[in-house]
């Protein structure tokens, strides 16, 4: 919560800087930002950290996408279509909506893979439900999931506490 308010003050530190540079081009308010950053970052430890975790995410989840797509493309290309669909449910570490958002987007946004609702067990953990197009084994899907997606967002969101 306080990273997502420094944010904040470093969106306003970026205009601000813009502003006394009497130049709101994207380029000034870009520098402002990055001048934030390091300020911020010396005054609060966890924003920097935060920060550069929310970056490596999107970098990774781009880097998945790409991968995603790929392999479904020689899916379909493919003249034996080989597809193994499923359901799996994976039990959740995050807990908020925000964290749980995040990841079922995540999840959708890349090909192949749709999350398909959050409910509980019968433990009554949180649990998302996930339709991959080729399933394979349900214990290495799940252990992706929470490895690669749901342990990076935390990282961000929590900063660096997974648990």
């Amino acid at each position: 919560m306080i990273a997502r308010n420094v944010f904040y003050v470093n969106l306003l530190l970026a205009v601000l800087w813009a502003a006394l540079q009497a130049d709101l081009s994207v380029t000034t308010v870009g520098i402002g930002f990055v001048f934030g950053f390091l300020l911020l970052s010396v005054i609060h430890r966890g924003y920097g950290a935060a920060m550069l975790g929310a970056v490596g995410y999107i970098l990774f989840l781009v880097q998945a996408i790409i991968l995603s797509s790929v392999q479904v493309a020689r899916y379909v290309i493919s003249p034996r279509l080989r597809l193994d669909q499923g359901i799996v449910a994976i039990p959740l570490t995050a807990r908020t909506d925000l964290e749980i958002a995040i990841l079922a987007s995540s999840i959708t946004l890349t090909p192949g893979t749709i999350s398909v609702d959050v409910g509980r067990d019968a433990a009554g953990q949180r649990v998302l439900y996930v339709h991959n197009l080729v399933m394979g084994d349900a214990d290495e899907v799940r252990k992706t999931i929470k490895q690669d997606f749901e342990r990076r967002i935390l990282r961000v969101t929590r900063g660096g506490a997974t648990a």
